[in-house]
């Protein structure tokens, strides 16, 4: 999927102030609070990099003491109080020469980690452009639904009002009022519900989005030309639970070879400087000490809880290669899944597109032959639901097509990089 470039063309003729896919999701990324907490949790792993590669710095101390000290000597000869003033002052720095290779191990690991937030981070700017692309097309829907079950209405009203003239005249039956007053309410109901869902659809545009749905665009032009083998390479190469489970099993070995490490022999060096003063308040004693130490610690036994360890995490690296597995298979049955009901949605919008026509040629004659006399109000009615239905048909089908289209996008991870110029900067 990634061999060809994807482009969403929104057509602006009508409003320069017209909000497209490209803007909502922008104004998505840019104001949505889960992006904002998936933002701040990179901010927080980051900081574990840099925990573990400070773990490789030397410690460093100092210290700085003093000591009064008071008592009373007799003796046979005299008595005697001496008063002690000691200050002391310490500066000792500890450097690891060699553990094992355990704190790289660490570094490497928090470094995965890292990228995992940040798969993570794309996943939940993924998930929220696909709700705000949903959002917008259901908007478009419901919109477009409520003008079509608004001129059925207008049809309808005028087709009662047309029988009840033509009732008190003789020419039409109480059949055909009862029929058109049922149509009437029938159509009544309807733009009541579209007028809910429209309604609906635009407060929940506006809290995935963060702005109205004012003006939308509804040309979207796509390059349909989908291969089912090209999507499920690209799907197991660079889907995102793909990546971050790839990582997890590299998290696992790494924690292993930590565990191994951890009965290698360790080497520090430590090297100290001290000066004291201590005198008789006023008259005493300076000295000046340095130290160097190096100290080797060799595990002998630790109660066989490190070879413990080594069997655990042989056995959660083989869970996570077992779960990577089932999840190729999971989601080859989802790329299956998706795009078998894209090839429907195609030919299901190619239907609808021509029962609309039939439906209005339907709609053309039936209203000819009815001022003809030839054919009833309910059949004028009917021809009238037809093409209402036909509409409303055409527009579902056209808007599965669209999310199943980019619900195959977002398998591979290709669908954030239509709008990755709005992501913030990671560093």
């Amino acid at each position: 999927m990634k061999t060809f470039v994807i482009l969403i063309s929104i057509i602006l003729v009508k409003n320069v102030f017209a909000l497209t896919i490209n803007d909502s999701v922008k104004s998505t990324i840019e104001n949505n609070k889960k992006v904002q907490i998936a933002f701040e949790k990179l901010n927080e792993s980051k900081e574990t990099i840099e925990k573990s590669i400070g773990k490789k710095l030397p410690t460093v101390t100092a210290t700085i003491s003093g000591t009064y000290s008071n008592s009373d000597t007799k003796t046979k000869i005299n008595e005697t109080t001496p008063e002690t003033f000691t200050d002391k002052y310490k500066l000792s720095a500890t450097q690891n020469l060699y553990d094992g290779g355990e704190k790289n191990l660490e570094i490497e690991k928090s470094k995965l980690l890292y990228n995992n937030e940040i798969i993570n981070f794309y996943n939940t700017v993924q998930d929220l452009s696909l709700s705000a692309i949903n959002g917008y097309l259901t908007v478009i829907n419901y919109e477009k639904s409520l003008e079509s079950n608004k001129k059925n209405y207008d049809s309808v009203s005028r087709f009662l009002e047309e029988t009840k003239l033509k009732y008190e005249l003789g020419s039409a039956t109480i059949t055909d009022v009862m029929n058109s007053e049922t149509a009437f309410a029938i159509a009544e109901t309807n733009v009541y519900s579209a007028e809910q869902n429209y309604n609906l659809s635009l407060k929940t545009f506006k809290s995935i989005v963060g702005k109205d749905a004012f003006n939308l665009e509804d040309f979207i032009d796509l390059n349909n030309d989908l291969n089912f083998d090209v999507i499920l390479s690209s799907v197991m190469k660079n889907n995102f639970s793909i990546l971050i489970s790839q990582n997890n099993i590299k998290i696992k070995n790494i924690e292993l070879d930590k565990e191994k490490s951890s009965n290698k022999a360790s080497i520090d060096i430590t090297a100290s400087a001290e000066y004291s003063d201590s005198t008789r308040i006023d008259d005493g004693t300076e000295n000046t000490n340095a130290t160097l130490g190096l100290t080797i610690t060799i595990p002998i036994f630790q109660q066989n809880i490190d070879k413990s360890n080594i069997r655990k995490f042989n056995s959660q690296i083989l869970q996570e290669e077992i779960l990577k597995e089932d999840l190729k298979d999971s989601l080859e049955i989802e790329v299956s899944n998706y795009f078998k009901d894209y090839l429907v949605s195609i030919s299901n919008v190619k239907t609808s597109k021509i029962k609309i026509k039939y439906a209005n040629i339907l709609l053309e004659t039936t209203s000819e032959e009815y001022n003809l006399g030839t054919k009833s109000i309910t059949d004028l009615i009917d021809a009238e639901s037809q093409l209402l239905d036909a509409n409303v048909e055409y527009l579902n089908a056209n808007k599965n097509y669209l999310m199943n289209y980019f619900n195959l996008l977002a398998l591979d991870g290709s669908l954030i990089k239509l709008f990755e110029e709005y992501l913030p900067k990671l560093n």
